[in-house]
């Protein structure tokens, strides 16, 4: 008996509608990412579900998520670099976790774009000690229109010691966005 044709299946089949300019947007962003669309809708299913992460992180882990974050606002309460190579080198004897983090969104949506605002909160455990840093992020996205060759992706990561510094940014954010 000869092997199936095609790929393993990854699991089971589900059935999603999507809008015209919804599906156009999802091709848009699978084939900047050079991903099929089946996997880029995956990858976005994956990346809106909570994160756990079990067990120790490898370094580059942690290294893309600083650089997914830029400094906070306030350079006084921005995550300094100490705490930055603190939580970069524990994982080293084995000691770095990450905790399941919170978030808190608000999103707006019109025909032409949706904009999204997140402040998360998200322990670390370091050398036996917890270290939380607070992030605040927003991104917008404006929907394709007539004429126009793809969608705009716009957005911002800040990152913070102190949990007071955030909510200020987050307040302002959410005034700067109309997001009230």
């Amino acid at each position: 008996m000869s092997a199936p044709l095609g790929r393993p299946a990854i699991g089971p089949k589900v059935p999603i509608n999507f809008s015209t300019g919804l599906l156009e947007d999802i091709e848009a962003g699978a084939g900047v990412a050079g991903l099929t669309r089946a996997a880029w809708v995956r990858r976005a299913s994956a990346r809106a579900l909570p994160e756990t992460f079990d067990g120790i992180l490898t370094a580059d882990d942690l290294q893309r998520y600083f650089e997914a974050a830029a400094r906070g606002a306030d350079p006084a309460h921005e995550v300094d670099d100490a705490t930055v190579r603190r939580l970069l080198t524990a994982r080293d004897d084995g000691t770095l976790a990450i905790e399941e983090f919170t978030a808190e969104t608000l999103t707006a949506e019109t025909a032409t774009q949706r904009r999204r605002l997140s402040f998360i909160t998200r322990p670390f455990v370091a050398d036996g000690a917890t270290v939380v840093l607070y992030q605040v992020s927003h991104g917008t996205i404006t929907y394709r229109q007539p004429a126009e060759d793809a969608p705009a992706h716009h957005g911002q990561h800040t990152v913070y010691l102190n949990q007071a510094a955030a909510r200020a940014w987050h307040e302002q954010m959410r005034s700067n966005l109309s997001l009230a």
